[in-house]
This record gives structure tokens, sequence and C-alpha cells, in this order.
């Protein structure tokens, strides 16, 4: 009987380790029983516009390594295009994902993909759908215009893809800081109107002595100064005060207005001339070196 018993539980392991070795077999089988298509390589210098396309549109261009967004000019967040542009040329699929023709789950459905498209001058080089980011946030899934199944990418692609403001440089002054000579204020009351550099790279004033740690932070800050958002309609009235930056490349005039009641200064660089939002630190740090003093909030 005990004899009878062990040869039957070995009849069960053996059946289980045939099923198991069968199940590995043809999974393994499975796994390769489709051939990932090749993307072609792309030059991603040679990449000159972006177009994107779906529940919002946005057009990219480049000139001289730098982005910019269309048909605005504006400059774009020059490393965000980079990325996205980078993301394109070296485009390899990971594996496929589904070849059902059930594109909604993973947001690739004709309402919610975006088409994003990549041009060397007029020359389409690259076309994909962009669909939502894996669980893990490894993965993008996509699809290829006039291809049903749906693949998947490294990387992170939609978050690069965000609305026109959000996409823009909100760098909107840059100074080389070893190149600033002299700062005038014009407007408003201050017991200094000019600071300048002398000889030993210290920084003096005719009406006064300017603090020259404060004045180089401040100049520091210029190299770039970024803005809280940007302004789309300018003040009515004229800008409280105006900067007048003399650099060993010529001047640079900044003008800030009065403090708004959301606490925001509106101001405008002439190296873009883009309507911003100064922060009231960059502001009263920049216009304290001048000796203009602020009220206690």
């Amino acid at each position: 009987m005990n004899k009878l018993k062990k040869y039957t539980e070995y009849m069960i392991l053996a059946v289980i380790a045939a099923l198991l070795l069968l199940y590995i077999i043809f999974r393994s089988a499975g796994n390769i029983n489709y051939v990932l298509p090749e993307t072609t390589d792309v030059e991603q210098e040679l990449i000159s516009r972006i177009t994107i396309d779906g529940p919002m549109s946005l057009e990219f261009s480049k000139s001289d390594d730098q982005w910019f967004i269309q048909p605005e000019g504006w400059h774009a967040e020059n490393s965000n295009l980079t990325a996205i542009s980078k993301a394109l040329a070296e485009l390899k699929l990971v594996d496929l994902i589904s070849t059902s023709g059930n594109p909604g789950i993973y947001a690739l459905d004709e309402e919610q993909r975006v088409l994003v498209k990549a041009f060397n001058g007029d020359t389409l080089v690259r076309e994909i759908y962009v669909g939502k980011v894996s669980n893990n946030g490894i993965y993008t899934y996509i699809m290829f215009p006039g291809d049903e199944n749906i693949y998947s990418v490294r990387g992170n692609l939609p978050s690069r893809v965000k609305d026109r403001n959000s996409m823009r440089d909100k760098r909107f002054v840059q100074i080389d800081r070893n190149t600033t000579l002299k700062m005038t204020l014009r407007g408003g009351s201050a017991p200094m109107q000019a600071i300048f550099k002398d000889a030993d790279g210290v920084w003096r004033s005719i009406t006064g002595e300017p603090d020259d740690a404060a004045v180089k932070a401040a100049v520091n800050m210029l190299d770039p100064l970024r803005c809280k958002d940007f302004i789309y309609e300018a003040p009515a009235d004229s800008p409280e005060w105006i900067i007048d930056i003399l650099t060993e490349d010529g001047i640079v005039n900044l003008e800030i207005w009065a403090e708004t009641d959301d606490e925001i200064y509106p101001a405008r660089c002439s190296q873009n001339g883009y309507m911003v939002q100064m922060t009231p630190y960059a502001t009263e740090k920049l216009l304290g070196v001048f000796g203009v003093e602020f009220a206690e909030k």
C-alpha cells in the first residue's frame, strides 16, 4: 500500500513538472512570436521643428540652438525641448503591448492621443502618437500612424508636453555677471541714482556708499533672473522704476512697475520685451542696492 502511495505521489509530481516545463516552453515561444519594428535613426541636431497636435496644439522651431514657440516667437524652455527632440531622435521600442485594438486604456484613442511630429526643415523625420505613461512611470505608450499595435518606449514623454505658457522660458533677464559695469536708476526716489564698479571690482557711488556684497548678489541674480509668470497685457500706467544696466556688450533696460494687489511687480526687459511678473524678493533685492526702502509686510 505504501509503495502504491509513493508511486502515485511520484506520478503526480512528474505530471506537474511536465506541465511546468510545457508552460515555460510555450510562454517563451509566445514571447518571441513577434519582431519589434526597427525605428529609423534620426540625428537629434537636425531636428529643427516639432509640432504637437491633440487636446492642445503647439509648434516649436529651432534657430541657433534656441527653441521658440510659434507663431508668437517666444523663447521656449530649451532644456525641455532638447529632451523632447532627444526622445524623438533616439526612439527605441521596448515591447509590443497590445494588438487588441483597444487603445483607450492607454490614452491612445482619437480623443486622448497626441500626435507628435519632428522635422528636419520641411522633411518629416519622425511621427508618433503619444499616450499615457505606465503605472511605474518608466515607459510611455505609443502608436505609429497606420499601425494599430501599441508599443512601449522608455521615458516619460507626456510630462514634457505642457501648455503653451508652461513651455515658455522664464529667464527674462540674462546678463553675464562679469560684464556688468554700471547700474543707473531712473524714477522713484533713492539715495543713490548710479552705482559703478571701480578698477578693483568694488561697487561705488558718487552720492553714497553702496553695500558691495549686496550689489554683487544683485548682479549675480541677473545671471539669469527668472520671472514668476508672464503677463499678457501691459499695465496702463508708466513704470515706477527703470534700471539702465551698462555691460561690456551694451545697455540693458529693465522697467519695473509698482506692486499690484496680487503682490507681484510687473516688469519688462529690453532683451526680449516680454511683460512678466517679478517676485517681491527679486524686486526689493535689486532696488535695495540703490537705497530704495520698502515697507515691512
